[in-house]
């Protein structure tokens, strides 16, 4: 081969593997990023499914404490 065929045969090859790199980083970055989306659409799902629980437990135990009498203390 040529001398003047091989440098820029070499650079092409370089420049060209940096290339593919750099689009599976961006496409794992991708990934990556979506996969973040679904967690926190999840997390804010459970989080108000518990919030709601809580608050019936709540609202279920104020209605049942107003009706129970207070435990009678022993005489001294």
């Amino acid at each position: 081969m040529k001398k003047e065929i091989v440098f820029p045969l070499i650079v092409g090859i370089i420049f060209g593997a940096m290339v593919m790199v750099f689009w599976q980083f961006t496409a794992s970055l991708r990934n990556q990023s979506a996969r973040l989306a679904q967690l926190e659409t999840a997390t804010n799902q459970n989080t108000q499914t518990v919030n709601d629980i809580v608050t019936f437990i709540n609202n279920a135990t104020k209605g049942a404490a107003a009706n129970e009498t207070p435990a009678a203390t022993p005489a001294q």
